[in-house]
């Protein structure tokens, strides 16, 4: 659990529902992810991977280690914009690192003439289809099947493997996660189970060690508000417009804004790094609350 005790005040998020929102949090409570809510109702993730398992497109599959290609996973957090960052990250590109975007990110940096060599995409939600619309040329689409059937469709002439997000099995082990067992039962149990991490953020440094690559540099991966307590992201981004946030305190004393997604992503980042430290090497760039974690080594 998180160490730190909000300073903010409630309601932090709501999925539409204002008498059921996803986190309630006073001055001096203790963060604890595991109240929070997934965005999207169960019977819709299911029916999406139904649809989508039947497409017959490649699955991902784990690679040999590459220990000589370092590669950039590039989330779409605001440090994006600080000018000292984008030079880190313009650097590594014109020195041979291979990008991998995140969501809107990718359209970020095609506008900036940096080509990402993968786009990874996990939501369900069908809105972020914006994300793929512009096809990138040589650029491989790696698509969670939990994803809404509309980004497959936008993808269909393209580069495109299927990944597929493990979860765990119900207490009572008479009845399976239906999940599993409908991905055990078409694919023979031949699937790569990718660790359900809760985003993007997470996902995609599991996905490229599956893939080889142990060297790994994180950007716009924040995990916080930027310090004008306004920008969530680097680019407009309207689904996270109106989320809530509030203010957490590290045990060193710093502040930092947080929505519910982002709080649990802090913290699922660290836990991820203590399971995994030895299998990959992350180099965190900015400022954001990840970052500062692990300068620091406080907690949140």
């Amino acid at each position: 659990m998180l160490n730190a005790n909000s300073i903010g005040y409630a309601p932090i998020i709501s999925h539409g529902k204002a008498e059921e929102p996803a986190l309630i949090m006073n001055a001096g409570d203790r963060w604890d992810k595991t109240v929070m809510r997934v965005n999207q109702n169960a019977w819709r993730i299911r029916a999406n991977i139904r649809n989508n398992i039947r497409r017959q497109i490649p699955q991902l599959a784990p690679h040999n280690p590459q220990p000589r290609q370092h590669i950039a996973i590039v989330g779409g957090g605001w440090s994006l914009n600080s000018p000292d960052v984008y030079e880190e990250l313009r650097q590594l590109y014109f020195d041979g690192v291979k990008l991998v975007a995140l969501n809107g990110a990718a359209n970020w940096l095609i506008e900036r003439n940096l080509r990402p060599s993968m786009h990874i995409c996990m939501d369900s939600r069908p809105e972020n289809v914006q994300f793929v619309r512009k096809e990138i040329p040589h650029c491989r689409y790696m698509l969670a099947s939990q994803c809404d059937p509309s980004m497959f469709d936008a993808c269909e002439d393209r580069d495109v493997t299927i990944f597929h997000l493990y979860t765990e099995d119900a207490p009572d082990a008479r009845r399976p996660d239906p999940v599993n067992r409908r991905l055990d039962a078409y694919y023979r149990e031949n699937w790569v189970k990718v660790p359900t991490a809760g985003t993007s953020g997470i996902v995609a440094p599991l996905i490229c060690r599956i893939l080889g690559f142990e060297f790994q540099h994180l950007f716009g991966v924040d995990s916080c508000y930027a310090p004008d307590g306004e920008s969530h992201h680097a680019y407009p981004q309207s689904m996270n417009d109106g989320e809530g946030a509030v203010n957490f305190v590290t045990s060193d004393g710093r502040v930092f804004k947080c929505s519910a997604w982002q709080a649990s992503q802090a913290q699922t980042f660290i836990e991820m790094l203590s399971v995994y430290s030895r299998q990959m090497n992350i180099s965190v760039h900015g400022d954001g609350l990840i970052a500062h974690l692990l300068k620091t080594a406080s907690n949140l």
